[in-house]
């Protein structure tokens, strides 16, 4: 039988096809919510691990438990459906019971950064208008300078040991006093423990869960800022629940009796969605990992199947491969599956870490505003240097802007996702919101990504560069631009400069050139410091540059524009000097 012609174009062909699985791991409805959709897929299974965290196990019945004394205490708090509550809390139990009680009630759930400044966390409050606010002990300091200026009721007080037994709670409590991270709390009715909140509610109480609104908020993600300052980005249920749906049809090892590692932050989608929310709709448990340190998946050994993480965590874990104990041998063989995003893996690279690892890492591509994960590399036809294949049912695209038509396989373009687990808006900002999702002569709204890249025949995304100045640090995408108007914003500053050097630990650093005002900046040490002093509340740690430059001037091209890659250059011969590469 003749093969069928490929008319050129992928998305008539859709080629990926052919990688998914036959049947899903589990069917999931997209019309539900994201509470309805966790506990209502796991109803036949109520005594299954549903999560981890330091030591402690809870089934699916547990943290149903928890989670409607939760959500009767918000309703009793006089909490109602589109009500925001503000989130600053890393991976821990109490974080996933805050989600999911909250979206039961039909409430929007606001997750921040909690390396956030008190400036912008005062802004958010603001905009939101949002009486309670869930935050981990080590913010009350940055709380206590804006409390009088945002109109909250509660500020929900917890720490990462809260639902620990008595013994690690006491252990956590003697180390944060002798670190000096204990923060105890304000004698302010306004204050209260999270813990101590839920208690006051009812887990018998009958509550029934919101009704299914695919054009409603639901829940609401912090923006890495790769478009300028970072932006509040808005999703429905319909992104959790229709990307659960898709991404259950993925060749991964996936499904009951299976552990993800959660080694992200949860104000991101790609830990949120994709390591968080589709694990447990599918009947896996989740391992969480309380911070998002660089040897994390290596410290994790023997307690998951599968990892989502981002390659720093896997080189650093390559490193270590040859000091394993055999107790870590024994855990490091039950890894099944490795997943990377956030940045490319080179070709040689990942060959060299299935070598290593003895499994498959398949590295996959998104971005907050699709819901995480736009495409993943299937384990059984992993395809190094690809990001992979789009989720099912979905459609990406490399395409000409200034045709407004889509491009041929191997063409480059700007890459575009067609999918419906696209965001709804970007909080207070339409401008923005329209040059991400926009319209083409199909008459669909489509995810513009700016990243340049194609799709081989096969159907496989390859990227080969960014239309945006992104600085990638430690997994984590920081915008040049953004960083640079924010050390503007100083009196010193005349001009400045943000580009991305190499660092041994985190990959990608920004480093600021920076020409001082003559007439106010003239001692070097004294400038850096008021600079430094000013982002630190602005910006959060990992945006502000790692190294200062200070220059009489700065190269430009012959067009008049700075020149990068100058600039790029002295940075390198700078760290040299320095003996740092």
């Amino acid at each position: 039988m003749e093969e069928k012609k490929q008319s050129g174009y992928p998305s008539i062909d859709k080629p990926w096809k052919k990688w998914y699985r036959n049947d899903p791991i589990r069917k999931i409805a997209k019309n539900q919510t994201v509470y309805e959709m966790v506990f209502e897929s796991n109803k036949k299974h109520p005594d299954d691990a549903a999560l981890g965290y330091m030591g402690i196990e809870w089934t699916f019945q547990k943290l149903k438990t928890i989670t409607d004394q939760a959500a009767y205490a918000f309703a009793k708090a006089g909490l109602k459906k589109g009500d925001i509550v503000l989130i600053g809390i890393a991976n821990c139990p109490q974080a996933v019971v805050a989600l999911l009680a909250l979206n039961k009630l039909g409430a929007v759930s606001q997750w921040f950064d909690i390396r956030t400044g008190e400036k912008s966390i005062a802004e958010y409050a603001r905009r939101s208008k949002c009486k309670y606010i869930i935050i981990y002990d080590m913010l009350l300091p940055k709380i206590e300078k804006i409390i009088n200026d945002i109109n909250v009721q509660k500020i929900l007080v917890t720490n990462p040991c809260d639902f620990l037994p008595r013994i690690k709670q006491a252990l956590y409590k003697a180390y944060a006093k002798k670190t000096g991270t204990f923060f105890k709390m304000p004698a302010d009715t306004r204050y209260l423990g999270f813990k101590e909140f839920i208690k006051s509610g009812d887990e018998k109480m009958e509550l029934k869960c919101a009704s299914y609104d695919s054009k409603a908020p639901a829940i609401m993600i912090q923006s890495s800022g790769t478009t300028g300052t970072p932006k509040i980005i808005t999703h429905s249920n319909l992104s959790a629940t229709s990307a659960a749906q898709k991404l259950s049809y993925v060749d991964l090892p996936l499904g009951r009796k299976r552990t993800v590692l959660v080694a992200l932050p949860p104000w991101i989608a790609y830990c949120l969605g994709d390591a968080i929310l589709f694990p447990l709709a599918i009947g896996m448990k989740i391992e969480l990992a309380p911070d998002f340190e660089l040897d994390i998946v290596y410290r994790y050994i023997g307690k998951f199947t599968i990892a989502f993480a981002a390659p720093r965590n896997y080189r650093y874990l390559q490193d270590k491969i040859p000091t394993l104990t055999y107790r870590q041998r024994k855990g490091f063989s039950k890894i099944e599956c490795l997943v990377s995003g956030g940045d490319r893996i080179s070709v040689e690279e990942n060959r060299e870490f299935e070598k290593a690892f003895e499994c498959p890492l398949v590295n996959g591509y998104g971005n907050n505003e699709g819901w995480g994960a736009l495409t993943v590399n299937p384990a059984s036809h992993n395809k190094y240097g690809t990001v992979g294949v789009p989720k099912y049912d979905d459609i990406i695209i490399s395409y000409d802007n200034e045709s407004q038509t889509e491009l041929k396989y191997g063409e480059c373009g700007e890459i575009c996702a067609l999918t419906d687990t696209a965001f709804l808006y970007y909080e207070g900002r339409q401008k923005e919101t329209d040059e991400i999702k926009k319209r083409h002569p199909d008459g669909k709204i489509w995810i513009h990504t700016g990243d340049i890249g194609y799709i081989d025949e096969d159907g496989y995304v390859h990227l080969e560069g960014r239309m945006r100045r992104v600085i990638i640090r430690g997994g984590f995408k920081l915008s040049a631009d953004m960083i640079e108007e924010k050390i503007l914003e100083n009196e010193l500053v005349k001009e400045c400069v943000v580009v991305g050097v190499k660092d041994e630990s985190e990959g990608e650093v920004p480093m600021a050139f920076i020409l001082l005002n003559p007439e106010l900046g003239k001692d070097l040490k004294a400038a850096e410091k008021a600079i430094l002093d000013g982002l630190s509340i602005k910006m959060k740690q990992n945006e502000i540059p790692k190294w200062f430059e200070f220059v009489d001037s700065l190269p430009y091209t012959e067009n008049g524009k700075y020149d990068f890659r100058r600039l790029e250059g002295m940075g390198e011969e700078y760290l040299k000097g320095k003996g740092l590469l």
